[in-house]
C-alpha cells in the first residue's frame, strides 16, 4: 500500500508543475483539509514561477504561453493528477514574483499521498516526501526525515489533526531562472 502510494506521489511530483522543460517554481506550498470520511481539500501555491533558460537562451515566452494555455486555461494539470478534482486555478503577483495557485478537493487522502495506519485513531497521519524530489523546508507538522540516505523524508501529524501543511524548495539554483512577471503584466494589461 504505502509503495502503491509512493509511486503516485513520484508520478504526481513529476508531472504536477514542471510544465515544460523550462519552466519551473522555487518554491511550492501545500495545504490540505481532511474530513472524518477522508475526503478533503487542499492548495497547491507556487511560488516565484519561472522559466530556465534552454542552452543558454531565454525561452520565457514560450514557457508563459505554456502556462496560460495549457496550464491555466488548459486542463494539463488536471490530466497529470486525476485524484484531484480542480475547483480553480490562478495566477497573482505577490511579494513582487508571479505565483500560481489550485485549489481542489479529494475523495480520500490516501489517494493523493497522506499515510494513516489502517486509519486508527491512534495512529499518526503521514506524509512521504521522497517521491515529490523537492527539499523540505517547514511544516505544521513534524518532519522526521534528515539529509542521510538512510533516513526517510516523512512528515508526521499527531492523530486527530485535520489541517496540514508544509512547504518545499523546487528550484534552489536561480541564476539561470527569469521571471515571468513582466509577460503576466502584459498579458493582464492585454486581456483587461
Amino acid at each position: 500500500m504505502f509503495l502503491k502510494v509512493a509511486v503516485k506521489i513520484l508520478l504526481l511530483a513529476a508531472l504536477c508543475f514542471i510544465l515544460s522543460s523550462c519552466l519551473n517554481t522555487e518554491f511550492k506550498q501545500y495545504s490540505f483539509k481532511i474530513n472524518a470520511d477522508g475526503s478533503g481539500t487542499g492548495t497547491i501555491k507556487f511560488i516565484n514561477i519561472v522559466s530556465e533558460e534552454d542552452e543558454e537562451q531565454n525561452v520565457s515566452t514560450t514557457d508563459f504561453d505554456t502556462l496560460i494555455n495549457n496550464y491555466i486555461n488548459g486542463t494539463t494539470f488536471e490530466e497529470a493528477n486525476p485524484n484531484f478534482n480542480v475547483i480553480s486555478k490562478e495566477l497573482f503577483v505577490e511579494n513582487g514574483v508571479l505565483n500560481g495557485q489550485v485549489e481542489f478537493t479529494f475523495k480520500d487522502f490516501q489517494d493523493i499521498g497522506f499515510y494513516h495506519y489502517q486509519r486508527s485513531e491512534h495512529a499518526p497521519i503521514m506524509f512521504y516526501l521522497g517521491a515529490l524530489s523537492e527539499i523540505f523546508l517547514e511544516t505544521d507538522g513534524e518532519y522526521i526525515g534528515g539529509d542521510e540516505e538512510s533516513e526517510i523524508p516523512m512528515i508526521v501529524w499527531t492523530p486527530g489533526t485535520t489541517e496540514f501543511t508544509f512547504k518545499t524548495a523546487v528550484k534552489d539554483e536561480m541564476s539561470n531562472a527569469n521571471s515571468l512577471l513582466d509577460l503576466y503584466n502584459l498579458w493582464i494589461e492585454v486581456n483587461k
